[in-house]
Formats: C-alpha cells, sequence, structure tokens
C-alpha cells in the first residue's frame, strides 16, 4: 500500500517515469489486479503512450467492466483516430453510468466534425450535472467557434485553462487582464505557430490602448516585431526559465487566444486585412504558386487535413511556376512528381528556424494552394491570395460553412463529404479556376 501511495504521488505530479517504475514494482506480485492495470492505463494516456493505454486498460475492463475505464478507452481510441471504437466505449459508458465526465468526452467526438449542434447537446447535459466539467466547457467552446458562435464561445474558452487543455502562463505573478486601458500587458502566445499567427491579428487591438509585451514562438520573434511598430517582443514562448520580466513593470498578463472576448465577440468585428509585413523573395516573370499537401501532427488528423501530391496533376498541369511550401519532409514526393514532368521548385526558406525567411517565400507567391496547415495562416496574415482545400471535418479555425472570417485574401473549397476519393472533384475545381485565372491574366496582357 505504501508504494502504491508514493507511486500515485509521482503520477500526480506528473512524473510518470517514477510512478511507472513503482507501478511495475508493484505489477510483478499483482499482474491480474484490475485497479492497478486502470491506473496504469490512465497513466499511459495522460503521458500520449496510446497503444500501451488502450493495452492496459482493455485489461483492467476484462476484470472488472467500469464506467470510468470505458470512459479513457474511448478517449485513447479518439486520440488515435479511431473513431468508431471510441464511440463504442464512451457509448457503453453512459450507459453504465452517464456521469458528466462520460459525457463530456462523448462531447469531443463531435468537434472538429462538421457537427458542432451534437457537441454542444452533450456538452450542455455534461455541464448540467457538473456545472464545474471543465471538459465539457471547452468542448462546447470548440463547438460553439466551428459554428460562429462568437458572442458567447470566447467565455467558455476561457474553460480550457481549468481543463488544462490550455496553459496559464505565470509571468511576474500579474493578474489576469480584465480589459483595463492605458497599462503595461504582457500578452503570451499559445498553441501552434498557426494559431499563434491567427491570434497576432488581435494585437492592433490591444495596441491601441495599452503597451504591450509580447512572448512568442522563437521563430516568430523578428517577424512580430517588424510588423507591429512599438512592441516588445521576446521569443520564450517554450522556455521553463524567464529574466527578462525583471526589465519591466508589469501590470497585466494574458494568453493571446484571451483576446477574442476583448475584440472579436461578432463576425462583424473580425476586419479580416492583412496585419503582417514582409519583404518578398526574389522571383522571375512568371506566375507563381505555392503549394502544400501535408498537414497535421495529430495521429487521426494527418490522413484528415493531406492530400497526395500525385493527385494533383489537374492543378500542377497549369503553366505556372509551382513551389513548395511543405514544411515536411517531402523529396520523394517531389522527385516522383518530377519523373512525371511535373517541376516544383523547393527552397530552404521553407524549414528556416526564422519565420521572417519563410515570410519572404510566402509573399512572394502571387496565389498559395494548400491544405489546411500553418502556412494558411501566414498567406492570410500577409494578405496574399490562398485557396485552401479543407476537409469534410475540419478544424474550428475553418467553420462549417462560409468563409474564413480571420483573412479575407483566402478562399475555402470545402470537401464535400468525408469519402477520401471526394478530395477529386475539389482538385478539379481548383485546377480549372487556377486556368481560369491564369487566362484572364494573360488576355490582360495581350
Amino acid at each position: 500500500m505504501q508504494l502504491f501511495e508514493e507511486a500515485t504521488k509521482f503520477h500526480l505530479a506528473g512524473n510518470y517515469p517514477e510512478a511507472e517504475r513503482i507501478y511495475d514494482m508493484l505489477l510483478t506480485q499483482n499482474h491480474d489486479n484490475p485497479g492497478l492495470l486502470a491506473t496504469m492505463g490512465t497513466m499511459y494516456l495522460q503521458s500520449r503512450r496510446y497503444g500501451l493505454a488502450i493495452s492496459f486498460l482493455h485489461r483492467a475492463a476484462e476484470k472488472s467492466p467500469q464506467s470510468d475505464i470505458w470512459c479513457n478507452l474511448g478517449i485513447a481510441y479518439k486520440y488515435t483516430g479511431q473513431q468508431e471504437k471510441s464511440r463504442k466505449y464512451l457509448t457503453k459508458a453512459i450507459e453504465h453510468n452517464p456521469s458528466a465526465d462520460a459525457l463530456a468526452n462523448y462531447s469531443a467526438l463531435f468537434t472538429n466534425n462538421a457537427t458542432p449542434e451534437k457537441a454542444i447537446e452533450f456538452s450542455k447535459k455534461a455541464i448540467k450535472i457538473d456545472p464545474q466539467c471543465g471538459i465539457a466547457h471547452w468542448n462546447m467552446a470548440l463547438a460553439m467557434l466551428e459554428a460562429s458562435q462568437w458572442e458567447t464561445a470566447w467565455d467558455e474558452h476561457e474553460w480550457g485553462f481549468k481543463s488544462k487543455m490550455r496553459i496559464d502562463r505565470k509571468i511576474a505573478d500579474a493578474p489576469e487582464w480584465d480589459g483595463t486601458p492605458n497599462k503595461t500587458v504582457v500578452v503570451y502566445g499559445e498553441q501552434g505557430i498557426g494559431d499563434e499567427i491567427m491570434f497576432a491579428s488581435m494585437l492592433p487591438d490591444i495596441l491601441k490602448t495599452n503597451t504591450v509585451i509580447l512572448e512568442c514562438h522563437k521563430r516568430l520573434k523578428t517577424l512580430f516585431e517588424q510588423s507591429f511598430p512599438g512592441l516588445i517582443c521576446y521569443g520564450t514562448r517554450e522556455d521553463k526559465e524567464i529574466t527578462w520580466p525583471n526589465d519591466h513593470n508589469i501590470d497585466y498578463r494574458v494568453s493571446i487566444g484571451s483576446l477574442g472576448k476583448f475584440y472579436r465577440r461578432s463576425r462583424s468585428a473580425f476586419p479580416g486585412t492583412p496585419y503582417l509585413l514582409s519583404d518578398t523573395a526574389p522571383k522571375g516573370d512568371k506566375f507563381r504558386v505555392g503549394i502544400s499537401w501535408t498537414g497535421g501532427l495529430k495521429a487521426g488528423r494527418i490522413a484528415v487535413r493531406s492530400i497526395p501530391l500525385s493527385w494533383w496533376k489537374s492543378i500542377l498541369s497549369n503553366n505556372v511556376e509551382f513551389i513548395s511550401l511543405q514544411y515536411t519532409d517531402c523529396a520523394d514526393d517531389l522527385a516522383e512528381m518530377e519523373n512525371f514532368g511535373y517541376r516544383i521548385k523547393q527552397f530552404d526558406e521553407i524549414k528556416a528556424d526564422d519565420f521572417t525567411e519563410t515570410a519572404k517565400l510566402v509573399k512572394s507567391c502571387d496565389l498559395v494552394i494548400s491544405v489546411c496547415t500553418s502556412v494558411i495562416h501566414l498567406a492570410g496574415a500577409l494578405g496574399v491570395p490562398c485557396w485552401v482545400m479543407v476537409p469534410n471535418k475540419p478544424a474550428w479555425r475553418y467553420g462549417v460553412t462560409g468563409g474564413m472570417p480571420w483573412y479575407k485574401s483566402v478562399r475555402l473549397y470545402r470537401q464535400p463529404t468525408g469519402d477520401i476519393g471526394a478530395w477529386m472533384p475539389v482538385l478539379r475545381r481548383v485546377g480549372l479556376d487556377l486556368s481560369e485565372l491564369i487566362e484572364g491574366k494573360e488576355r490582360k496582357t495581350a
């Protein structure tokens, strides 16, 4: 019992390696103990070791079928992109015990799924049982953002801190900003680089009334400094230890994603105009199109957000200069397409540690055509025309209908169904529109 308590302390403190070491010792003597199996399965889930989580949770469920074990199994399968299995075990959990946690996690199946109304429905059921259920509020926030319910979505979005889906960065013991003007406010970045660029569209709003110190990703520091005059910027977002707060009299702090509740309460509050400044990389006279075909890092989302380059022939057949904006390793893809007679140039700037160089490359494009990646946000923020091929079940940033309010220069081409083959009509449509665009420009210059 003492060893288990010791392991639990490490577990709760997030010291998973030490907790695992002690749990493993206990497992040698109690290899069929369902409580221990379930606890270890939960630890593996929390530490994102999903294969081990699924294995241990299944063994625990066989020994002692319980709602919380099925719930965790459902979560593990969701994170690995196995939606049907996730639905199966979350349904079993709800049928056995319709707890707030089970309902909240079930609601997550409907976020980023083009079904925000269902996510909201089950989130509300969970909140009715437990008004403080953070994950239910968070899932409802994502669904409301997806449905463009801007007036209420941002308030729910703040629950991301309580559910640990967002990082509450403590800086100089400063309190959270409440909208007070004429103060020195630290705005700290969060989520991915694409999100940070997107949320940066609200920096001009807060800069109108406050002195702003921005803590951002190190790759964005120079780009943000040259784009926002008067902004003090530190690229330390990922650093655990920082000393620069000692050099400033800081009044407040606020997450960059939390600026939405102050400045984006309605669709009309989105200006959509360019806000990043960049020089342009050298280019010739030929119309330049930057392309990106693979997006996402999370299991289960890469396939949704990617279209094999070999399918792009209806687009690549156009007589323009194509360049790669693909930040992942794509040498094999480019070589394969060159064998078919399609040449796509590649430049080192797309993988530069300093996003200023990447911005120059994107700025040199007359058009960007891409799947859902961070390059969309960069193009939109720079005002570069951008056509996005959006999956049938997109992330909330793209909404379920209409355009993307964050950027006026971005046009969405939506996949009609979730079937992988449904990309072909989208690719043909984009190819035809590109042909018409080029022909129109040629007529004007003739």
